[in-house]
């Protein structure tokens, strides 16, 4: 419904930043359909592929096909699967035309990753994989627990994420715009949250549970005493 004869691209974030969401199969299909139908570019957004729980499943969608893998751009990076976030490193995944169009632009616009972050990235992608799991299940850990505290207070309502680590906390019942409210709880309660109209939503806030399990106990204190005020 909101595509038009102008429509070029559609851009997939799964796992999802700041939801959390992560598409399943059977969507992916369901779009990649469409995308082919009217020969529709996909940007896919994986850089969270490591980090889902439960029954969720990542799924690339360039996998699915290959029309769909002639079609989609996949972009990744190690900043969050291997935690190498100062490094700033990332890399794309396209059909050749397309992947010479992204170098000529890139060559003119950014420095190359220095020499041990690349020598960092190959060690990454093709060392031992098994932190990936303890970390996720750190991760899973906070994430039921910022769940089950979201849950219990007043004013605010939240849907379990299944990947990345955010939750995207719907605060309309507090009346406020999502500037003010991320403003006043930073100033009074000195508690860091991303404002929703960043992503598009004015009625939401983003949280991160990518902290230890202290201060997200302490700053889910200060935030339901900043619930109970407004």
């Amino acid at each position: 419904e909101a595509m038009t004869p102008r429509t070029k691209m559609v851009i997939l974030t799964t796992p999802n930043n700041p939801t959390g969401a992560v598409y399943s199969e059977e969507e992916l299909r369901a779009l990649g359909e469409v995308a082919l139908s009217e020969d529709i570019l996909i940007l896919a957004d994986e850089i969270y592929e490591h980090l889902v729980y439960g029954d969720a499943k990542h799924v690339s969608i360039a996998s699915l096909s290959p029309e769909l893998y002639d079609l989609t751009i996949t972009i990744n990076g190690f900043s969050k699967g291997y935690a190498m976030t100062g490094w700033r490193m990332g890399y794309s995944a396209a059909p050749a035309p397309i992947a010479k169009a992204i170098q000529m632009i890139q060559d003119h616009t950014t420095s190359n990753v220095c020499t041990f972050a690349q020598y960092g990235g190959i060690e990454a992608l093709t060392g031992d994989q098994s932190f990936i799991s303890d970390m996720r299940d750190e991760y899973d850990m906070r994430r039921q627990y910022v769940y089950s505290r979201l849950c219990a207070i007043p004013n605010v309502s939240v849907v379990e994420p299944q990947g990345a680590f955010y939750f995207f906390v719907d605060t309309s019942k507090l009346g406020l715009t999502s500037l003010n409210l991320c403003d006043k709880l930073l100033e009074r309660y000195k508690v860091a949250a991303v404002p929703g109209i960043a992503f598009g939503n004015d009625k939401a806030i983003r949280i991160s549970y990518c902290t230890t399990l202290d201060i997200l106990k302490e700053a889910l204190d200060r935030f339901e005493e900043f619930c109970k005020a407004h």
